[in-house]
């Protein structure tokens, strides 16, 4: 009885080493002649091009009317919200009174620096928002202290023009007694004269001739003091027109000594003043540019806005939309201004929405550093080309949306990338010590 005839073998292992090596050659050839499209990915942001414009104020203060809210569309200039002004309104009150108080007393100064009868205070301009019956109390106030100077200056100088006239007086009663004397003195010494004569005759007594002299000397002595007593009443009114002199130029030394006082007060005043009309200038807070409000932290009448405290946000509408796409600094050597970049919008379904192209149109200079992850990155902006979603309904670029980028770099076979990191791995193993 013969035995059954077992298969080859060889067949199956000739068959599986054919198709072993068709793999590993139709492999080889792939990965040769085949090129990958290369790429860097990066995530990024989708914004405006001139980025949003924050809303602040520089002074703060607190809110009277809120105007704007998150999602309403604005226009350049228009009022998102109005600050109270009651409190600089009252202090632009005050410090304008303060103005025209100084207003006045200088026209009051310079009439009496100039010494002028009266006093002729003007239309003051600039004052429009004063009570006019405060302002006509303010006017008749200085009028009747310009009045009320006037005649007590008039009053000494009057006082001391008497006193001149009583020495004036003086003067001629003293005069009019040295006249006598002196004819009193001619009598005595004719009289002498004679007894002179008598007594060298021996026909008077010497007594009568020592009284005449006696008399004669008497009446010198009078004459002489009453002379002095011209002098000094003489040197005593030229002291009093001296002393009114002096009065009335103190009078003006005091006028232009308080004016040149007035003049410091008076540029403080009005430079607080005009950077009072400033802020009241400032108290409605405009929109930078059209487009739409967001971000809003404002939501309350009498809330309190600190000194640039960012209030809203504006971002700018009808300018066209960029993605913000960060580079890790290991990739920026492939990355250049003019690369084409395919998007892929993250929110929307990635089965039904087209990967949009764009290009890049700048890179940052220099790396930014993240300031919550401490990681460095270059920005690369991108423009993106929306003509492929404008078929697509519901589907629509908005600023803040998230974005993944893919920046086209130079196409590499299989094969380069598989001996890329076994040849960067043996050129540092051959480096090291």
């Amino acid at each position: 009885m013969s035995r059954p005839t077992l298969p080859s073998a060889r067949l199956p292992l000739v068959v599986g080493a054919v198709a072993i090596l068709l793999l590993v050659g139709g492999l080889g050839v792939w990965s040769i002649a085949t090129n990958i499209a290369g790429a860097v990915v990066a995530t990024g942001t989708v914004k405006v091009e001139s980025e949003r414009q924050v809303v602040q104020h520089p002074d703060g203060g607190v809110v009277g009317e809120i105007l704007a809210k998150d999602g309403d569309e604005v226009k350049a200039g228009d009022v998102l919200l109005r600050l109270d002004g009651t409190f600089l309104r009252s202090e632009l009150a005050i410090v304008e009174r303060q103005l025209f108080e100084i207003e006045v007393r200088k026209a009051r100064l310079m009439a009496e620096r100039d010494g002028v009868e009266t006093l002729d205070i003007g239309e003051v301009s600039g004052f429009d928002n004063l009570d006019p019956d405060w302002i006509r109390g303010q006017i008749e106030g200085q009028k009747s202290l310009f009045v009320a100077r006037r005649a007590a200056l008039a009053q000494e100088l009057e006082q001391i023009d008497e006193q001149k006239t009583q020495i004036e007086n003086q003067i001629e009663g003293s005069k009019a007694q040295i006249a006598a004397l002196e004819k009193q003195l001619g009598l005595v010494e004719r009289e002498l004269t004679d007894k002179e004569t008598l007594f060298a005759q021996n026909l008077v007594p010497v007594g009568q001739v020592l009284a005449l002299q006696r008399d004669e000397a008497g009446l010198e002595g009078d004459i002489g003091r009453l002379t002095s007593q011209v002098a000094e009443s003489r040197a005593r009114i030229s002291e009093l027109s001296v002393q009114a002199l002096r009065l009335a130029e103190s009078r003006r030394e005091e006028a232009i000594t308080q004016l040149r006082d007035l003049q410091y007060s008076e540029i403080e005043l009005e430079e607080r003043r005009l950077s009072l009309i400033e802020q009241l200038s400032r108290l409605d807070v405009r929109s930078p540019s059209d487009g739409v409000v967001f971000g809003s932290s404002i939501f309350a009448v009498r809330a309190v806005v600190q000194p640039a405290e960012p209030m809203m946000y504006v971002v700018p509408g009808g300018q066209a939309l960029l993605v913000s796409a960060r580079i890790e600094t290991t990739d920026i050597d492939q990355v250049f201004p003019g690369q084409p970049v395919f998007l892929r919008l993250t929110t929307f379904d990635a089965r039904t929405t087209p990967e949009v192209p764009g290009e890049v149109l700048r890179i940052s200079a220099d790396a930014l550093t993240d300031e919550a992850t401490k990681q460095t990155y270059y920005e690369a902006v991108i423009l993106p080309d929306t003509s492929v979603l404008e078929d697509m309904p519901g589907v629509e670029l908005l600023p803040g949306m998230p974005a993944e980028a893919f920046l086209r770099t130079r196409d590499r076979t299989p094969l380069s990338y598989l001996l890329r990191p076994i040849a960067v791995y043996f050129e540092r193993a051959f480096r090291e010590e």
